[in-house]
């Protein structure tokens, strides 16, 4: 089939019919226009329409446009338009000055008349020009020539220049050292004499413990004046007004300085504080009657606080039963010298085989106590089993091992914890991290759990736990690890172990506020570790007891845990310790125990 070849020349280019010329393409070919609006099509002659037909192009001919067209679009770049010079200001069309005085605002020249100014030519340099007219007289001049040259600037120092500061002496002081008032020795009584010790508080600092805050740290402290012992001694607190304000016992080496014992709430008053026995025996016998008013001991549980500390305004002493035992912690230089009378306090006012007096190595270092572990009467050594005490909490029992006790023997600030989160197990596999004597697995179990894994790092505690266990008939759904919970985080992810929930209860990462960011990062890791173990739609409990982590830095450390995974935590609800360790309004510190339960989506 033959096919006509289609011309290159647009021009020609048109239907089928050679010879035959585009209206609206150029001439001499190239690409055609392409038209604009609805209007006619026009071609580059100048007002034609395609009905007129294509004549002679005339360039020179203006166009014309028809009414309801559009001018076609230029071809080929636009010229560029050459740039204007840049004027610049000419300093030589600047007037010249006016010799004289100058103008006030009412003399000044009209415009007109300093548009008329002379030029200065364009030759003239600066020192061609005339002279000013001088508007000082002259004698005045010759008064300012005849007067003295100014002093020298006086160089003063410079802070940033610390090296040129010249070096103080040893034991200078400002011109107008602080000047104390003077002290007046106040007679206290106690049980065991007659002291004249007093502490005077820095200005603006006794306002919390006039309204019964028990600690005094050493920077409120302002002077102490008195007689003292080797290891402080008993002292009354006055404010900087010397207002009696409280009774209480002053250790030089403690962190705490100062433990108030008794406060005088307000100035109405008359300060008479009781002697030291008295105010000892009023308070433990307070502290038992409010344990049997929450139900303390019962039949399910006999083991629990009795004494927590400033809670029931005993700073410095704990006390906890573990069955017929007594377990006294002491962590005041007070409660140190008056263990024996508090020994035979409490033997008076309870049922007690064996008491077991302790002082932890954190209580040694900060309090300047001797670290020690005393049993009274001591354990006869050809009788190992006395040393084991049974105890009973929630119906379950546990066997506290009284010469390798951790704290108290005992942590009885989990008990309700344990009986709550034990409510979400049943049917699930529980991972029971830092599991001491199986506390959290045990309960686990009792509820239904499928399968209970305990882990500590110490083989007496699980040796405690396996014994529990087979105690209460539930060794069989029951493992016991001695590792670290870390260790045994890292294998499970590893090996891809997930468990249906998780309990983290470490024990305490801050000893101090020097230690807290360690103990954040700590936090932190291990948290992470056992949110990747835990299995789609699980639950974790995790716990805290470190007073000086707070809320806000546990909230914190969740997040950036559940982030490094990728993950969002949602806190489902937050736990703390049970209503036998009380603590006081005005003394947040001691809500030392923080157990949220949490889960972890993505």
């Amino acid at each position: 089939m033959n096919k006509t070849k289609r011309p290159k020349n647009p021009a020609l280019r048109a239907g089928n019919r050679p010879g035959e010329r585009v209206h609206n393409a150029p001439p001499g070919g190239g690409r055609p226009i392409k038209p604009k609006g609805r209007g006619p099509i026009f071609t580059r002659a100048r007002g034609r329409s395609e009905d007129e037909g294509a004549g002679p192009i005339d360039p020179a001919a203006p166009w014309e446009k028809p009414e309801g067209a559009e001018r076609p679009r230029r071809e080929g770049p636009r010229p560029v338009a050459a740039p204007r010079p840049k004027a610049r200001f000419d300093r030589n069309d600047r007037p010249p000055r006016v010799e004289g005085p100058k103008p006030t605002q009412g003399e000044r020249p009209a415009k007109a008349e300093r548009a008329e100014r002379p030029h200065r030519p364009e030759s003239a340099s600066r020192a061609d020009r005339p002279a000013k007219t001088q508007t000082v007289p002259q004698a005045e001049r010759v008064e300012r020539a005849e007067r003295p040259p100014r002093a020298e600037k006086v160089e003063r120092f410079d802070r940033n220049e610390r090296s040129e500061r010249p070096p103080r002496e040893a034991g200078e002081r400002s011109a107008k050292p602080k000047v104390k008032a003077p002290f007046k020795p106040v007679v206290i009584r106690t049980g065991s004499g007659t002291e004249t010790v007093k502490v005077r508080l820095v200005r603006g600092k006794s306002k919390p413990f006039w309204i019964g805050h028990p600690w005094i740290f050493s920077g409120a402290i302002q002077s102490v004046e008195g007689e003292l012992g080797p290891f402080g001694a008993p002292c009354i607190v006055e404010d900087e007004r010397d207002n009696p304000l409280g009774f209480g016992h002053y250790n030089p080496d403690g962190q705490i300085a100062v433990r108030l014992l008794w406060h005088r709430r307000t100035t109405d008053l008359p300060f008479a504080p009781p002697s030291l026995d008295q105010l000892i025996d009023e308070r433990i016998k307070s502290a038992l009657s409010l344990r049997q008013t929450l139900g303390l001991p019962n039949e399910q549980t006999n083991v629990y606080r009795l004494i927590n500390a400033e809670g029931d305004f005993l700073p410095g002493l704990i006390v906890d039963r573990l069955g017929d035992v007594t377990s006294i912690q002491l962590g005041s230089r007070q409660m140190y010298e008056q263990r024996d009378a508090l020994v035979a306090k409490l033997a008076s006012l309870l049922t007690t085989t064996r008491t077991v007096i302790s002082v932890t190595e954190t209580a040694s270092k900060l309090e300047g106590l001797p670290s020690m572990v005393e049993l009274e009467p001591p354990l006869d050594e050809t009788r190992k089993e006395k040393a084991l005490v049974e105890v009973k909490e929630n119906g379950l029992r546990y066997r506290v091992d009284l010469e390798h006790l951790q704290k108290t023997g005992f942590y009885v600030d989990q008990r309700e914890n344990r009986q709550r989160f034990a409510a979400f197990c049943k049917g699930k596999t529980v991972l029971d991290a830092y599991c001491h004597v199986g506390g959290f697995g045990l309960a686990a179990a009792r509820a239904g759990a499928a399968r209970v894994v305990q882990v500590d790092s110490s083989n007496i505690a699980i040796d405690g736990a396996r014994a529990a266990a087979d105690l209460n008939g539930f060794g069989h759904l029951t493992e016991g690890l001695v590792t670290d919970a870390i260790v045994y985080l890292k294998e499970s992810q590893a090996a891809g172990r997930l468990f249906d929930r998780i309990i983290i209860d470490p024990p305490k990462f801050a000893q101090g506020r020097s230690h807290l960011d360690d103990a954040i990062q700590k936090y932190a890791r291990l948290n992470t570790l056992a949110m990747a173990a835990l299995a789609p739609g699980g639950l974790m409990l995790t716990c805290s007891c470190s007073r000086h982590v707070s809320e806000e830095d546990f909230g914190r450390m969740l997040t950036e845990a559940g982030h490094r995974l990728r993950k969002s935590v949602r806190v489902l609800e937050k736990w703390g310790q049970p209503s036998d360790h009380p603590t006081l309004s005005v003394a947040p510190e001691g809500r030392y125990l923080k157990c949220w339960l949490v889960s972890v989506s993505d």
